[in-house]
């Protein structure tokens, strides 16, 4: 919302919100659903079908369209391509794109309006920010292309689910990181509703212990078959109902934007008695990968994007290596962003996915840069590693690991009622396994634990430099 709107949103009573939201909704359908959403929902029904070969074929297709188009009109580009002498024809494949550098987001920053194409009208060019996970937001622009090949991509993903994201869809219940209750409301509802497109939303700002029961009635009473958010909010839901020996059935639950921990999809599944299905997608539109029904990976949706697994110092890795994701979208023509290096650290499976797909699969994002602990000898640790200690723990609520030093770490904890000093010591004595006899671990009781300003939370913090 612009901020008049969302000030007239903040000033109005709850009927008037949902009004709001409702119509807000509208809105967006017709930017998300137009004519171009259709075209590419059909061709992703299709084309998940493909053999390895048609889908590199139609990549190097869009991609040489893009280069031409990134040469003819974006300055940035055209000088990168004179600088090394190139011309478009040079780079007409995946396999050509190591002939042009790396993009980071200090590129981005350095460079913005030369990377914006001047043959696309400025009414036509969206803006928009990553969320700053990191502390570093950043800015991009995109177009109405790319927000119709997104939102198809994900609708792809709600059809593997068995479920409907758009209009007459499934009852769904969406927990995000938007703020749309006061954060002052003590009581319920702690939810608005988006009657559009037949959702619950609601806030993730105010899960308590003593609200938690709430938002579980108000889902049951709405019909809710499908549930969406942030992993850490899920597993607070379904934490909740395990600790209330009590389950509520869905048809899916569809989690995004966090790295999804196998100690959190047990219980998300336990609880809602369903599969989750992950997808991952980044802010810059560069990359977006499903989980199919099989649950083995995540499949990228390489007619989305070309995706590139480099090592540090930015050299291609094979198969099964494990690198930095880089990503170039196929059909952002607004900033047409090639090889960019996103935060996330991953892999590209060699085998094939058991449900038939050729689409490449991706490991799980358990290694994002920022949130893997660097020790004194060098050694990197993924969060998943880390996950093991806690999992016979029921008398923790919620925890959080954060790194203060090479061999220093604070474990905040939010207890129950039964948690005891012997629950600290096996946390000291199975982390130090891990890490190492000489790292300090400091365990700190709190109340709860913070999020960012986008509601997501970070179960894993390294305030030291990544050694890499």
């Amino acid at each position: 919302m612009n901020p008049l709107l969302t000030k007239m949103y903040g000033a109005s009573p709850v009927f008037v919100q949902n009004f709001l939201l409702t119509g807000y909704s509208a809105i967006l359908d017709r930017q998300r659903y137009g004519e171009g959403f259709s075209d590419h929902a059909e061709l992703l029904a299709k084309s998940q079908w493909l053999t390895m070969a048609e889908l590199e074929a139609y990549q190097d297709e869009k991609l040489s369209a893009l280069v031409r188009h990134a040469y003819e009109s974006v300055p940035y580009y055209r000088a990168i391509f004179d600088e090394r002498r190139l011309k478009p024809a040079h780079v007409r494949t995946r396999g050509d794109l190591v002939k042009l550098p790396l993009l980071t987001k200090d590129d981005i920053r350095k460079n913005f309006r030369n990377l914006i194409s001047s043959a696309v009208a400025p009414n036509e060019r969206k803006f928009g920010h990553t969320s700053g996970t990191t502390g570093s937001p950043l800015e991009v622009c995109y177009d109405t292309a790319v927000i119709h090949a997104t939102y198809a991509a994900l609708d792809r993903q709600y059809r593997w689910a068995d479920c409907r994201l758009a209009r007459g869809g499934d009852p769904i219940a969406v927990a995000r990181g938007n703020v749309i209750v006061p954060l002052s409301r003590k009581n319920p509802p702690f939810w608005r509703y988006n009657h559009f497109h037949n959702q619950l939303l609601m806030s993730s700002f105010h899960m308590s212990k003593e609200n938690l029961g709430s938002y579980i009635e108000e889902m049951g009473r709405y019909g809710v078959r499908v549930l969406d958010g942030y992993p850490s909010t899920l597993y607070v839901l379904a934490k909740h109902l395990r600790n209330s020996r009590a389950t509520l059935p869905l048809k899916a639950v569809i989690s995004s934007s966090e790295t999804l921990y196998d100690f959190q999809r047990e219980i998300i599944e336990s609880s809602f008695q369903c599969r989750v299905f992950d997808y991952y997608a980044v802010a810059e539109r560069v990359a977006f990968a499903t989980e199919c029904e099989a649950h083995a990976g995540h499949h990228m949706v390489m007619e989305y994007g070309i995706s590139e697994i480099v090592d540090d110092q930015g050299n291609p890795v094979a198969a099964g290596t494990p690198g930095r994701l880089v990503g170039t979208s196929l059909h952002n023509r607004a900033m047409p962003l090639i090889r960019y290096v996103t935060n996330d650290r991953t892999a590209i499976r060699p085998s094939r996915c058991a449900c038939g797909r050729a689409l490449e699969v991706m490991d799980d994002i358990t290694t994002k840069a920022e949130d893997t602990l660097t020790l004194r000898d060098g050694r990197l640790i993924s969060p998943s590693v880390l996950t093991h200690p806690f999992k016979p723990l029921d008398s923790i609520e919620a925890s959080q690991i954060i790194q203060k030093d090479y061999d220093r770490i604070l474990v905040r904890i939010v207890p129950r009622p039964d948690y005891t000093e012997r629950d600290a010591e096996h946390l000291v004595r199975e982390l130090k396994s891990r890490l190492g006899q000489e790292t300090a671990i400091e365990i700190e009781l709190v109340g709860e634990l913070p999020r960012t300003k986008a509601g997501k939370f970070r179960w894993v913090t390294s305030e030291v430099p990544l050694g890499i």
